[in-house]
């Protein structure tokens, strides 16, 4: 009999419908992406530098000032932090009220018989606010709003030779915002401004301190109508696109004497969290309580083939923590989620767009996260406050990889339609690496569907090209693991296998 393929032709992994559904495809994966149609592993990280910050991050942004230096603003869920000039530097101002301090908290809002009765509860494990940072650039200085402080902040690079120590609130700017975001046209834009959830309001051009409008300046007011509440802004070619809790609109540039102008795109198509938001040259995608959105001019929902994967696990209560990222040279994005009882993102999912597939994993554990160009290399952060380097290491060398290996699960394989058992006699390899074995071979078989699977052995390839093997099964499943040591390339895996009689 001639060979036959037992790596699925298709590219990505589909978590949708049953495993028998999915005939042909991976089903499972962790630390694995698709490349050119081959699978191959993600690379490792490193610990950027050695401080580690106070608080979850939750948003990062880099830029460079006018000397060409690199700067990284992370906002945490306790503090606001530069890196510049290679120094950590805690920029929080005076006074400032922390999302921290909006965890919900109650008189039943923990476990039953915990501490006093008749005393709020020192902590809970429920969250009713999720408060947000909004880190953008004024020029070569940062701006940040965090919507549990609602002030607008202001920290200077350069100021007199010598940065600043600490961010202070912008003069004559508004209170009680939202976020903010700065316009093409160089206005500083306040999202939900003075405790109204449909307000923008920006400053004059070139002058964040100028806020009242008058005919001799170019500040001024729109008022959303929306269902919902601002929560997030992105820029968009020349708009600025405005999400709301439930849906999206675009502010425009249009000259005196309005400034500005607003146009509805669509409702219902809200982002689950205003960091699963992804700005790419090309478009923008999100991911929302049930499915993803793209907005390239005009607004569309796309596919998943890990829809299961996420909406069947994804944690409700901490479902605005979801955390998306940009991997412009993989051409990707991933979106990093809680599942079961998390309360920080312990799961993930990449779309590759340029090949439209998809992989999923449980290893990387990422709060916020930041596409090179300013920086060599990725940045993302995780639930302890470290900041990593992505994508610059192999695997072995990534800090708290642990056990964990890459590895891609395919769903069961059977001979003609299932009314025989196979047997497999010789397993020919297609891989590429520096060092055999790079990969191990596991199998499992199942006499139905609804059967119980057992273990029908594993095997690795050496420098022969073939490993004889002998074992049997009605369905047969294999996962691919490959080790932590290698940058391989998984082809197309064949096997001999003969079919026998229906017994």
């Amino acid at each position: 009999m001639p060979l036959q393929r037992i790596t699925p032709a298709k590219p990505g992994v589909r978590t949708n419908g049953t495993d028998y559904s999915n005939v042909g495809r991976y089903i499972d994966s962790d630390l694995m992406r698709f490349h050119n149609g081959n699978a191959r592993p993600i690379g490792g990280w490193t610990k950027y530098t050695s401080s580690t910050l106070d608080g979850e991050p939750m948003s990062m942004h880099a830029w460079q000032d006018n000397a060409g230096d690199p700067v990284m603003a992370v906002g945490t869920r306790t503090k606001l932090y530069v890196f510049y000039q290679d120094i950590w530097t805690d920029i929080t101002p005076t006074s400032f009220v922390a999302p921290e301090s909006n965890a919900a908290l109650g008189f039943g809002a923990y476990l039953y018989g915990k501490e006093d009765y008749g005393d709020a509860r020192s902590q809970s494990g429920l969250q009713t606010v999720f408060d947000r940072w909004s880190l953008d650039n004024w020029g070569e200085d940062l701006v940040a709003c965090c919507s549990s402080d609602g002030r607008l902040l202001i920290w200077e690079s350069n100021s007199g030779g010598t940065a600043d120590t600490i961010a202070t609130a912008i003069t004559n700017a508004p209170t009680g915002c939202e976020g903010l975001i700065v316009t093409n046209e160089r206005h500083l834009v306040a999202l939900g401004a003075s405790d109204d959830p449909r307000k923008i309001q920006w400053s004059d051009r070139e002058d964040n301190t100028t806020w009242t409008a008058s005919s001799t300046n170019s500040a001024g007011s729109l008022q959303l109508r929306t269902k919902g509440k601002i929560v997030s802004a992105k820029r968009w070619q020349t708009d600025i696109m405005l999400f709301t809790s439930g849906g999206l609109h675009r502010l425009y540039f249009q000259g005196q004497p309005f400034v500005y102008g607003i146009q509805k795109v669509a409702e219902s198509v809200g982002a689950i969290g205003s960091e699963a938001i992804i700005s790419t040259s090309g478009f923008m995608v999100w991911m929302t309580d049930n499915g993803f959105v793209v907005y390239d001019g005009t607004i569309r929902p796309i596919n998943s083939d890990v829809h299961d994967y996420i909406f069947d696990n994804i944690y409700q209560n901490f479902a605005k923590k979801t955390a998306g990222g940009h991997n412009a040279e993989w051409g990707e994005c991933w979106w990093f989620f809680p599942s079961g009882i998390a309360q920080t993102p312990d799961r993930y999912i990449l779309w590759n767009y340029r090949e439209n597939h998809w992989a999923v994993g449980t290893t990387l554990k990422r709060t916020c996260w930041l596409d090179k160009g300013i920086f060599a290399y990725s940045l993302a952060a995780d639930s302890a406050g470290e900041i990593y380097q992505q994508e610059r290491t192999n695997l072995s060398d990534s800090p708290d990889i642990s056990t964990n290996v890459p590895y891609l699960t395919t769903a069961p394989m059977e001979i003609g339609q299932g009314d025989r058992i196979a047997q497999v006699n010789e397993l020919i390899p297609d891989e590429e690496c520096d060092n055999l074995p790079a990969l191990t071979l596991e199998f499992s078989g199942k006499p139905n569907p609804l059967g119980s699977s057992t273990s029908l052995g594993s095997f690795q390839f050496d420098s022969d090209g073939y490993i004889s093997s002998r074992f049997n099964a009605r369905q047969i499943a294999m996962t691919i693991k490959g080790v932590t040591t290698e940058n391989f390339v998984v082809g197309n895996i064949r096997a001999n296998i003969i079919p026998r009689g229906k017994r």
